[in-house]
């Protein structure tokens, strides 16, 4: 089995925090960690991370908690359907800046990427959200929902 770990990258070397099976859950874990530990950054690694600095306590006692953990089990079993392989979820904006021949927009940033998450959905030019699993979105994808989503603003205007 492939072991993900949950590790504190703002500081370095990175120390680790918590290790899952899957890279969902691994994702999940830090975000949840994140919500938790304001100020601190959490990202994921492909491989377990046992050895090395660890996390104070607090953090590493948080990613074990029964809150964080039943949440996480209930965000899994919640994607089931959709990511049946518990792939890294990836959110994809949309924007319109209302002008131009390159008015619309379109970014995809990792589900444990807080802050910058918390930047696009407080972006005036938003105008819509998508969600793609799997290994990070190529361009080609990125525009053939960009232009869905355009026809069908199109479709309902």
């Amino acid at each position: 089995m492939t072991h993900f770990s949950v590790v504190q990258i703002d500081m370095h070397p990175a120390p680790y925090v918590a290790a899952t099976g899957s890279a969902r859950s691994a994702q999940i874990l830090a975000r949840l960690v994140g919500e938790r530990c304001p100020g601190n950054v959490f990202g994921i690694r492909d491989k377990a991370e046992f050895f090395g600095p660890k996390s104070n306590g607090f953090i590493r006692d948080c990613a074990r908690s029964f809150e964080v953990q039943k949440i996480a089990a209930d965000e899994l079993m919640a994607e089931a359907d959709d990511n049946p392989d518990q792939l890294t979820k990836w959110h994809v904006y949309f924007y319109d800046s209302g002008a131009g021949d390159y008015r619309f927009k379109v970014n995809a940033y990792l589900d444990h990427d807080l802050r910058v998450r918390a930047k696009c959905e407080a972006d005036p030019e938003l105008i819509g959200r998508g969600v793609v699993y799997g290994d990070g979105p190529t361009m080609e994808t990125l525009y053939l929902m960009l232009d869905a989503l355009t026809a069908s603003r199109e479709t309902a205007a």
